[in-house]
């Protein structure tokens, strides 16, 4: 079968790094703060089955788009060695700070865009025992896949989404009804994609399921600051206050949004 079917599915939603530091620079905090409010327990699941599977015990590991630092930093706790890449200075901040509060000292941080950048100058050609990627937009290009390969003499993984919805969504969905995009955390199509590239290129890759449901408290405003990226634009397009739409749906000041969401996890020996 002609990879180029599954190649164009996997560009399908890729745009490139132009724009993209700056955008993930003005994005960090709001990112980090997020994150942290939404402690995801597949995180630790992740983390747990690597250990299981003997990868990350005396790993040189490399995490591609590791923003924050959410899955770098205990892998670290585990590893000989993490090193993170990020095209936004203000994401490897975030993550210098969160290994120091972790007491982590075994990580490696560098700047670079991944789908362009040179191995051979870096010296990570068949270096990394684990080469890692969770939903890194460089990754939906065949360039960036590949380039995963380029570096690995062990292990590749790569965690997907493809399916994360909550109550509040579902909601302001309904009420707003704002244009279709892209959603990257409701991604099927890049799994089937990366699977049969790599099945095509050879590779014997499993793939993982990790399901989590979970019920998380908001505030008003803490929901305002979560949801406002994708609901406020809408909001005014409708002449509606999204504060006002969010309070009407919780009824009292502190509420829960209910939530479930579907990891992929993409592991294939190289």
């Amino acid at each position: 079968m002609d990879k180029t079917i599954y190649e164009q599915m996997l560009l399908k939603n890729y745009k490139g790094a132009e724009g993209a530091e700056e955008a993930w620079d003005a994005r960090a905090n709001h990112f980090y703060k997020s994150q942290q409010r939404g402690r995801s327990e597949l995180v630790e699941k992740v983390t747990a089955i690597l250990q299981e599977r003997g990868l990350l015990a005396g790993a040189d590991l490399l995490d591609i788009g590791g923003g924050s630092g959410r899955y770098a930093v205990p892998f670290a706790a585990h590893a000989e060695h993490v090193t993170i890449t990020d095209i936004s200075a203000n994401m490897l901040e975030l993550a210098r700070r969160n290994a120091q509060e972790a007491g982590v000292t075994n990580l490696t941080y560098a700047k670079l865009e991944w789908t362009g950048a040179d191995l051979a100058a870096w010296q990570w050609r068949k270096r990394f025992d684990l080469v890692f990627a969770s939903m890194c937009p460089a990754i939906r290009s065949p360039e960036g896949l590949y380039k995963m390969l380029e570096a690995a003499k062990g292990f590749c993984l790569i965690n997907q989404y493809i399916e994360a919805t909550d109550s509040l969504s579902a909601y302001l969905t309904q009420v707003l009804d704002p244009p279709r995009s892209y959603e990257p955390y409701n991604d099927r199509d890049m799994v089937q994609a990366v699977f049969n590239l790599l099945w095509l290129e050879g590779y014997e890759p499993e793939i993982c399921y990790l399901r989590q449901r979970e019920v998380t408290s908001f505030t008003v405003e803490g929901a305002v600051e979560q949801y406002g990226g994708r609901y406020h634009q809408a909001a005014q397009l409708k002449r509606m206050d999204l504060a006002e739409l969010i309070s009407r749906h919780a009824g009292q000041v502190t509420f829960s949004v209910d939530s479930k969401a579907t990891l992929a996890m993409i592991l294939w020996k190289v």
